[in-house]
């Protein structure tokens, strides 16, 4: 008989699922406990995810985010370049990287989920110190993630105003940029560089970016008329943003975004203020996913 994966969970308690009673009564409902040793902790402040992560490199086979993508990112910053591998229980908003693995959405599914999972690896992304998994935003889209931070209440609805609402009151701006050494200039309401692709709740901003291929899509929108605007969200939704005229998707390793302020990006759905020009890197099969 194969020993059992010695599995961590870490779990963010202000999520959606993260009250402790609760957690704890559907994981030992739907997690396979023959195949599983499995142990639970709980963050108590910002960053501990990453800490608790750290401390269990090679004493756990798996260790678990509980959580939306900015826990998620907390944990996998800890798992690069090591052999313990990184699995996901979405727990937040929009779980765009939950969705990008093809994890379900629902807790209880995606503990079902792992029971059947497969270790493998994907890349991950760097720009200037900053680690992200997902998607990096420059402009409007940091705008909307700033502004969703702010808001009171979760979920689609408040996300979508959040869209509206900085849609209005953000003008394009004069972007310059160098994907793998090939200078360009665009005037664009947002360049948002991706590794998987979307931002949650099903929006795809990059349709066939792949986690796996070793490349940065950068995609670069330039703001449509308020008329369109419907249109091109549905085109984002169904996976056709690549086929809108706003759009423009290129491909590199290394990407270089210029400017003459610090600006807020939106890394994993978190903004952080990064210096005026930002770089942006890739690593090839980097992380360890148990998926």
């Amino acid at each position: 008989m194969s020993p059992k994966i010695k599995i961590l969970f870490i779990v963010n308690p202000i999520s959606g699922i993260g009250k402790q009673k609760k957690f704890e009564k559907i994981l030992n409902r739907h997690l396979n406990k023959e195949k599983f040793d499995f142990t639970i902790e709980y963050t108590q402040y910002a960053g501990h995810a990453t800490e608790i992560a750290a401390a269990a490199v090679n004493k756990y086979d798996v260790v678990t985010a509980v959580g939306g993508d900015g826990s998620i990112n907390e944990v996998a910053k800890a798992l690069v370049k090591t052999e313990t591998a990184l699995a996901i229980i979405p727990c937040g908003s929009g779980n765009g990287l939950a969705r990008a693995l093809h994890i379900p959405v629902q807790p209880w599914r995606a503990i079902r989920f792992l029971n059947s999972a497969e270790f493998k690896t994907i890349d991950t992304c760097q720009v200037n110190d900053k680690f992200f998994l997902s998607i990096a935003g420059a402009g409007y889209d940091s705008q909307v993630a700033r502004r969703y931070e702010f808001f009171p209440g979760r979920g689609f609805k408040t996300y979508f105003l959040a869209v509206i609402t900085s849609f209005r009151k953000y003008k394009p701006i004069e972007y310059e940029i160098n994907i793998d050494g090939v200078h360009i200039k665009r005037t664009a309401l947002l360049v948002t560089v991706c590794n998987s692709s979307q931002y949650g709740y099903g929006f795809r901003i990059s349709p066939k970016a792949s986690l796996t291929d070793g490349l940065l899509d950068v995609v670069i929108v330039k703001k449509p008329e308020a008329w369109r605007v419907p249109f091109v969200l549905l085109n984002i939704a169904l996976g056709l943003a690549h086929k809108s005229k706003c759009f423009e998707i290129l491909q590199g390793k290394h990407v270089e975004l210029f400017g003459n302020k610090k600006r807020w990006v939106n890394l994993d759905g978190v903004t952080v203020r990064l210096d005026q020009t930002l770089n942006f890197d890739v690593e090839k099969n980097n992380i360890v996913i148990f998926s």
